[in-house]
């Protein structure tokens, strides 16, 4: 008994040289308290700093090999680093800790010293399962490039994982190998997966002009071979190409949102409306709800790109038969097929099976509307380049729609408008759809917040037929605070990837160029040490000055992406969402009474529950 405890306070002062505390190690129940779990806990040190130096009674020095990763045996001619001073420990302590990890032994003259360098790539911990099947995944195409693992990573964990529905794969890959994760071989290469924000804010301090992330394959084939379009689409696009594409974008989607201000709200308070119609007696709308929502978002979409309004919202419903039913049924079709083609076995390379077919007659239907609507934009650029423009033409080329400015000003391609338009219908209208939703039943989960957020509704919309503009919105820094709230804790897309374009040491560890990286922005935005009480819902740490270290966390906070290659549609979300929640609230009382509602990954993070919202009618 006395050798044991001897043996785990040996181990433990170890542990607290490298700055590890008991906190960490409080899970452990075997016999040997630190026989488990000391190479997980140590994959938390940078891997040079798990090289630890030992003394031996005779005074020479010896070295245990990385704590953190199973070692091959040394010969007597192995170079061992001889360790400073400050980095010795006493025989005792040396000799107790040798024994319990059974380190191997080498001597070693005292005159060697060490350079810090990283350690290499194939050292990054991970699923070692992976490491057998490297060398035969190599030979089967079927994976693409696409890094939204989700489903090899869902199908790896799920054995693990039934015991605690929090947790996700990505969080359980971390718990267990620390915060840089390799996976080995399966998809197309190996891939990194980083959380912290200092490793993802070195990531992008590598990016150049054009960085490079992962592209969506199966909308890619659809626009590139099924429909032969010159380009892959915008989520697809790399280097140059994106690069010029998003110059031409970028003035007409970030600039003079304000004139579609107006329309934007009659959009919303028909949504309000409507809500009173499809609620029932208990105030509770349909379990459909995010339906509803996605109707909002599609008929915003409408408006700002086409500059008319198509009617998702029509008080009376949708005739099955109606363009807009047409969409919004494409829509939900593509939503759900484009995750089973993306995240599975890329069969759909070799021959059409049946869920790419489903898929692509739904962005089929898309994509005539979308012909539709951009011939008419193309007569009507036609007309205006053929006639000379006087003062009264001047302004109302100034107030066109975003897609005639496009065609106008910045001459792309139809084709590319085309591929731009699908991309952000598919993916850009159900991000947005999805997020409203989240934001609602985090304000229905939160009364404190939600009365907070009413009293400072309240001055700026007195009266129930009172409106906004663009400036009162922006005077409501407590509706922003929440919005951004909930964007930290559900974002749509949950993690960033990139393609490194240099090598770089990360974590002790060298990451060639070339190598595929998924950051989880998420996940970041979920850890302790980046955010007080990270899984409560509080608006208040956006409200904060400068000085607050949360303020400051700046890529622990990437719900719309970071550099270049951020999202263009931000601006529009941010201001459909705030414009929509104030008209709500102050409308309504929100309520949610059933289970917790979480999400699951289709290619957007979606609700795993149906939203059973009680809006109940305010005095």
């Amino acid at each position: 008994m006395f050798l044991h405890v001897r043996k785990a306070t040996n181990m433990y002062r170890l542990l607290r040289f490298h700055g590890i505390y008991h906190t960490e190690l409080s899970r452990i129940s075997e016999r040997y308290p630190f026989s488990r779990s000391l190479a997980k806990v140590t994959n938390y040190l940078p891997a040079i700093e798990r090289q630890e130096y030992l003394q031996d009674t005779n005074n020479d020095v010896i070295c245990s090999a990385t704590l953190a990763q199973p070692q091959p045996e040394h010969s007597m001619d192995t170079q061992i680093i001889h360790s400073s001073s400050a980095n010795t420990l006493d025989c005792d302590n040396a000799a107790a800790t040798a024994e319990i990890l059974d380190v191997p032994k080498v001597r070693v003259t005292p005159d060697l010293t060490m350079e810090k360098t990283a350690l290499p790539f194939e050292e990054i911990p991970g699923p070692a399962i992976l490491k057998l099947w490297e060398k035969y995944w190599k030979y089967v195409p079927l994976l693409g490039t696409q890094l939204f693992c989700s489903l090899l990573i869902n199908r790896f964990t799920q054995g693990r994982l039934n015991w605690n529905r929090n947790i996700t794969p990505l969080q359980y890959l971390f718990n267990e190998y620390g915060p840089i994760v390799r996976i080995h071989g399966p998809i197309a290469g190996n891939i990194v997966m980083i959380h912290r924000p200092e490793h993802i804010a070195e990531v992008f301090k590598q990016e150049e002009d054009s960085p490079i992330r992962s592209g969506i394959d199966i909308l890619q084939h659809y626009h590139l071979h099924y429909r032969k379009y010159r380009l892959p689409g915008p989520f697809s696009m790399q280097g140059a190409e994106w690069t010029d594409v998003k110059v031409k974008l970028e003035k007409p989607f970030t600039q003079q949102l304000s004139q579609y201000f107006d329309r934007l709200e009659l959009t919303s308070d028909e949504l309000v409306q409507r809500i009173r119609k499809i609620r029932n007696r208990q105030d509770e709308v349909p379990g459909q709800f995010i339906e509803e929502l996605t109707r909002w978002s599609m008929e915003c979409f409408s408006i700002l790109m086409f500059n008319r309004r198509l009617g998702f919202l029509e008080s009376t419903g949708l005739n099955v038969a109606s363009e807009p039913a047409r969409i919004i049924e494409a829509l939900t079709t593509a939503h759900v097929y484009l995750s089973r083609c993306e995240t599975g076995f890329q069969v759909w390379r070799f021959f059409e099976t049946p869920f790419a077919k489903k898929l692509f007659g739904a962005c089929d239907v898309i994509d005539s509307v979308i012909g539709k609507y951009i011939r008419q934009a193309q007569n009507k650029v036609r007309h205006r380049t053929l006639t000379p423009l006087d003062d009264k033409d001047t302004m109302a080329e100034e107030s066109s729609p975003i897609l005639e400015k496009i065609l106008f000003n910045e001459r792309i391609h139809p084709d590319d408008i085309t591929t731009l338009l699908m991309d952000m219908i598919v993916l850009g209208v159900q991000a947005t759809s999805n997020c409203q939703g989240f934001l609602l039943y985090y304000l229905a989960k939160n009364p404190r917040v939600q009365r907070k957020l009413f009293e400072e509704i309240y001055p700026i919309l007195p009266n129930r037929s009172s409106t906004l503009n663009e400036a009162t919105l922006k005077s409501l820094p407590y509706l922003k605070a929440c919005l951004q709230e909930c964007l930290r804790l559900r974002p749509a897309f949950p993690y960033i990837t990139r393609v490194l374009p240099k090598t770089i040491n990360l974590h002790g560890y060298t990451i060639p160029k070339g190598t595929y990286l998924i950051m989880a922005n998420q996940i970041a935005a979920r850890r302790e040490e980046n955010f007080e009480d990270p899984e409560k819902f509080k608006p208040e740490r956006w409200m904060t000055n400068n000085d607050n270290p949360e303020y400051n966390q700046e890529f622990s906070y990437l719900p719309f992406g970071h550099g270049v290659r951020s999202c263009l549609g931000k601006s529009m979300a941010k201001m459909e969402m705030m414009l929509l929640t104030a008209k709500l609230i102050r409308e309504y009382r929100i309520e949610y009474d059933y289970a917790d509602i979480g999400s699951r990954y289709m290619m957007v993070n979606v609700p795993n529950r149906p939203l059973r919202f009680r809006f109940v009618d305010r005095d």
